[in-house]
């Protein structure tokens, strides 16, 4: 009987596997989760690695920059939070400018929100750093690699040695576009491959953030990455006469784009509108060679790559590393300060700020350093790799680095300059290496985890990995070994210096490169040796993936923490001393009425927005100053005016009718206050007018004037002064009655039609003057300020900042991202439903076998 019951129970065992189709176990959702959970709880320990001064200390990051934009800034944000609005407009720096690239909130583009979420919640600037992770592993993923894998990529990412030297800087908004990049490419990638409901939420999204994060120069170069992506993918269609899904997928970007486009209409309108009238934009003097607009190429060459500093991609020290590096006393250079008997605070400073840099441009934080492990996996997947996409990769790599070199290929820069649109807008060209931080792990982790799947014959790999360790290993020990013979390790600044501390500075400069090229050689020696391991299984996948990541952690950790550490955070209190007024502002601010500008000559006030923190200032810091406003400065306010009894290097007329009531400046090291009597008000009654035919004139004219009484005009205007008569009443009066920076009202009252001066900067987009309530033209004079026709009689003057390239354009941006934002609803709630009656389905079939097998 037991005979015959166990070859029934076998008969059955047969006939259900009949009806079952063997497969892998199932992994339920938090299995399918959990690697993606690890990511992100490792970005969130690599950051609070970096800013756990900040984040567990309660100190703060000292970034110069940001310290600059808090003085540019203040009017703005204490305008926001007194009223809720924007300004718009800030009278804080250069007498007047609009406020669209200084702290404006483009509250339209509902995606912030999703912007706020890839930074896992952590604060100012830390989460830039977990965006730049995250959206690598996205991007990773994507690709279809092995989600372990796909971190220590992400990490190659993130840990750049740029993005630390940026957030050490404070350029936030330029870490900020980068860390979005993969993004797009990543929908870019969907979208080719067939899969165009999601690439085109991440097109469509990647882009609006990107473009939302407001650094045009790197969406330039994402813009290229793609151009670059869709010629190579245009060639192989040509080859093969197959057009249908690359132009349906290119259709779809297109309309992601406009997409992009609309949900930042107020950002790009606003920044359309404005550029033309900024230093990025055409100059009316026949002086100014950069008519046709753009920067001044010099200018914009001036931080270009060295051809031969490219190897700091490979070994970060090879040109220095910092202009202010830190040195040991056992270097030459502190050897030497030693000889010297310099004390020892002062040696701490000297040595914390050694000048080892000696590359082209004229200082730098620090170098691009790509990590020596990942330049080695970008040439073995050059050699290994047969896939298409390798060619848009190598490609868009060395157009990166012809466009970084910049003065140093300038044929190839000046195709870009003067023939590409908006590239003569940008500066620090060496900025093109940021794409390379998206070409290298890209490459270098699309091999590895072909290497993992066995796509490639074990012998032809070790072969091509000899090959490369050869040619990248080989570079590293020729220039630890004989580096002076192809670099002269004098920098351009070096003459400023004494000649027996440049030596030692020079024979610093030659270890710092010999001792990170060994570095680098013993990294690519090491990942070399995981690989070889991999491949002759003397190790597993799981145990290479972690020492992989390891390995590029290690590498690029200790070399991001040289520019990013705790010495670069202080405590809240010596960081707010930043902002505390001197003796001086405080004596400046007694002053009743706060409507005066102030002229800080105690430092350079054209790179200085410190003062603008407490007062409206004559000068500022701005990468984009009215171009106006600017020629003002060369022409007027960094001249010689001998009729000066005071002897102040100004235009003193300049500076009288820009209101400017308080002059700053230094005797010895003492702060002095020069009360300026003869400033003129906020407004006047001119006296006559001087026509003139243009802007040469115009600048001409303003050499010798009286400003109270001559009101200089360009002959274009004569139209708003056609018939004006030109009396005068010694009795009329003219004065602000209330201020807010986008709003300012005024009372007159005259017997005659008067011609008003404004002490306000003008500017067309935007500013609309009213009197009495009835919308009236107003015109440029005296080159800058504002002028309108007064009848006689009492009247109210309004001036109102109301661009509707911002406000309707506002409107607009939350129509696009919210269609964005509805198409990342639907298309996700699609992708579970599916994935639901997916279960559903496999559900049945072992509801059914099981059925099948009971009855058997």
């Amino acid at each position: 009987m037991k005979e015959k019951k166990s070859e029934k129970v076998a008969a059955q065992k047969v006939m259900v596997q009949k009806n079952i189709v063997i497969e892998k176990p199932q992994a339920n959702t938090f299995q399918l989760l959990l690697p993606h959970l690890v990511a992100l709880g490792i970005f969130a320990l690599t950051t609070v690695l970096y800013f756990s001064p900040m984040l567990l200390d309660n100190k703060v990051i000292n970034q110069n920059d940001i310290i600059q934009w808090k003085g540019m800034s203040k009017e703005v944000i204490d305008y926001h939070n007194a009223t809720g609005e924007n300004t718009l407009w800030t009278n804080s720096m250069f007498g007047g400018m609009p406020a669209f690239q200084i702290s404006l909130m483009y509250e339209g583009n509902l995606l912030q929100y999703i912007d706020k979420i890839l930074g896992l919640g952590f604060p100012h600037p830390s989460q830039l750093l977990l965006i730049a992770f995250v959206c690598y592993y996205v991007l990773l993923t994507v690709l279809r690699l092995n989600p372990w894998l796909a971190i220590g990529g992400a990490l190659a990412f993130g840990l750049s040695s740029y993005n630390l030297i940026l957030l050490e800087a404070g350029h936030t908004s330029k870490l900020h576009a980068i860390g979005l990049m993969p993004l797009t490419v990543a929908g870019i990638w969907l979208l080719r491959e067939g899969k165009y409901s999601w690439g085109a939420v991440l097109t469509a999204m990647g882009l609006s953030l990107q473009i939302l994060a407001n650094h045009l120069q790197v969406t330039f170069y994402l813009f290229l990455l793609i151009v670059i992506y869709a010629i190579v993918e245009l060639i192989y269609a040509v080859r093969e006469k197959n057009y249908r899904n690359l132009l349906f997928s290119g259709a779809i970007a297109v309309v992601c784009a406009l997409f992009a486009v609309i949900s930042n209409a107020s950002l790009l309108w606003s920044t359309l509108d404005y550029t033309p009238s900024t230093i990025r934009g055409p100059s009316e003097l026949t002086s100014n060679q950069q008519s046709a607009g753009g920067l001044d190429k010099d200018y914009a060459m001036t931080w270009s790559y060295g051809k031969l500093e490219t190897l700091t991609l490979l070994i970060p020290n090879a040109y220095g590393g910092s202009s202010q590096a830190r040195v040991g006393q056992q270097s030459n250079y502190g050897e030497l300060l030693k000889q010297y008997n310099v004390p020892s605070g002062q040696m701490n400073n000297y040595l914390n700020n050694a000048p080892m840099y000696w590359g082209d441009p004229p200082f730098t934080s620090g170098p691009v350093y790509a990590g020596a492990f990942i330049c080695f996996l970008f040439l073995f997947g050059m050699l290994v790799i047969r896939e298409r996409w390798k060619w848009w990769l190598l490609s868009v790599s060395v157009l990166a680095i012809f466009l970084a070199w910049g003065k140093n290929l300038m044929w190839f820069s000046d195709l870009f300059f003067y023939y590409f649109p908006g590239y003569n807008k940008f500066r620090t060209v060496a900025m093109s290496l940021v794409i390379l931080q998206v070409t290298f792990p890209f490459m270098g982790f699309m091999l590895l985890s072909k290497i993992i799947k066995g796509e490639y014959d074990k012998d032809y790999l070790i072969s091509k990995l000899k090959l490369s360790v050869y040619i990248l290993g080989g570079l590293c020990l020729l220039f630890a070994i004989a580096g002076s013979v192809f670099l002269s390790f004098k920098g351009i600044n070096d003459q400023k210096i004494q000649k027996e501390i440049i030596d030692a500075v020079i024979a610093d400069r030659k270890v710092l490169l010999r001792m990170d090229a060994l570095r680098s050689l013993v990294i690519i020696l090491t990942g070399a040796a995981l690989i070889w391991a991999l491949l002759k299984e003397k190790i597993n996948r799981k145990l290479f993936i972690g020492a992989t990541a390891l390995l590029i952690f290690i590498d690029l950790f200790t070399v991001g923490k040289r520019y990013l550490n705790e010495d670069n955070f202080i405590s809240k209190s010596d960081y707010n001393r930043n902002f505390e007024p001197t003796a001086t502002d405080q004596l400046i601010l007694k002053e009743t009425s706060k409507n005066y500008r102030v002229f800080n000559l105690t430092r350079d006030p054209f790179t200085d927005s410190r003062t603008s923190y407490f007062h409206k200032s004559l000068g500022g810091y701005h990468a984009a100053k009215l171009r106006r406003y600017q020629e003002i400065i060369e022409h007027q306010l960094t001249k010689s005016d001998t009729t000066n009894p005071s002897g102040f290097p100004f235009n003193k007329s300049v500076v009288d009718m820009l209101n400017t009531k308080y002059i700053i400046y230094k005797t010895g090291e003492q702060e002095q206050v020069f009360p300026n009597t003869e400033a003129l008000d906020n407004a006047w009654f001119g006296k006559n007018v001087q026509l003139v035919d243009n802007a040469d004139a115009e600048m001409q004219a303003l050499n010798s004037f009286d400003p109270a009484a001559t009101v200089i005009i360009d002959k274009r205007f004569a139209p708003q002064i056609k018939g004006f008569s030109g009396s005068y009443d010694s009795s009329a009066t003219i004065g602000l009655q209330s201020y807010a920076p986008n709003h300012l009202i005024y009372k007159s009252k005259s017997s005659h039609e008067e011609l008003a001066v404004f002490s306000e900067i003008y500017y067309q987009p935007g500013w609309d003057a009213f009197i009495d309530g009835k919308k009236t033209e107003h015109f440029r004079c005296n080159y800058i300020l504002r002028g309108m026709r007064v009848p006689a009689g009492e009247h109210t003057i309004e001036f109102k900042f109301e661009p509707a390239s911002f406000y309707t354009g506002e409107k607009i941006a939350m129509a696009g991202s919210g269609i964005i934002l509805l198409l990342l609803l639907g298309v996700a709630g699609m992708t579970l439903k599916n994935r639901r009656q997916l279960e559903r389905l496999k559900d049945k079939d072992v509801t059914k076998v099981s059925g099948t097998s009971a009855v058997s």
